[in-house]
């Protein structure tokens, strides 16, 4: 795996944050994750108690300034994942729609905006969640799909800042393409878009050959980071039944 020394990860306390988490910290990379929960922490701390944990919210004012100062990453992942209400657009109130815009989106451009004007050290890495709901949009979940859109052309934006100014950082958009089962999100959206096509559940989830889990996820992104050199491109779908280049 690429020497990584030092890992940030916003969200990282559940799904496939945690199992990057969880993979880093196995591998001696010093791993710091942020996120709102401080159960799911706790959690994740028992299980890796090599892990710094850090129970905040990363969409505060200036947080994002603050903790790339002091914990100088090498590796910056963004896995937040805002959890929608899975309802028609017209029955949301305009907080609610624009929920994901308010936390994905903000956290991506705080973050990646840090790693430009600070900026973090030649041959740093930040690695951003994007969505399929991105790709085809997602009826039932307010403005998630634009947000997570936008959070996609940001890391695309930040990669070429980064070369105009010879920064020498690398800045790869990750975009899970179907639902992640075993994760809340993915649940919930499984069970609105089910309950919306009058299909079970189990039928629903079975229009995918392979399921795609968190697990899955953490271990594609792995294996980009294990290149010695950045690769050629820089954004990838992934699905159940592996990666490709978007």
């Amino acid at each position: 795996m690429k020497s990584s020394k030092n890992a940030l990860i916003i969200g990282g306390s559940r799904g496939a944050g945690r199992e990057l988490a969880l993979s880093l910290s196995a591998q001696g990379t010093k791993t710091t994750v942020v996120a709102r929960g401080k159960d799911a922490l706790a959690k994740l701390k028992a299980d890796a108690p090599d892990i710094n944990t850090m129970a905040m919210d990363a969409t505060g004012d200036g947080v994002a300034d603050k903790l790339m100062k002091e914990i100088d990453p090498d590796l910056l992942i963004l896995t937040v994942g805002y959890e929608p209400k899975m309802i028609p657009f017209h029955e949301q109130s305009w907080d609610e729609f624009s929920g994901a815009w308010n936390t994905d989106t903000r956290i991506a451009h705080a973050f990646s905006s840090a790693a430009l004007t600070q900026p973090m050290k030649k041959g740093g890495i930040v690695v951003s969640f994007s969505s399929g709901a991105g790709l085809s949009g997602s009826r039932l979940s307010g403005g998630y799909a634009g947000a997570k859109r936008m959070q996609h052309f940001l890391t695309d934006y930040a990669q070429r800042e980064a070369e105009l100014l010879d920064l020498g950082l690398t800045f790869y958009s990750i975009i899970p393409k179907q639902l992640v089962q075993g994760t809340v999100l993915g649940l919930a959206a499984a069970e609105a878009y089910s309950a919306a096509v009058g299909k079970p559940l189990d039928q629903f989830l079975n229009q995918w050959e392979e399921p795609l889990t968190a697990g899955k996820i953490a271990g594609h992104v792995v294996s980009i980071l294990g290149h010695s050199e950045p690769t050629e491109k820089k954004a990838f779908v992934i699905t159940g039944t592996g990666m490709a280049a978007a």
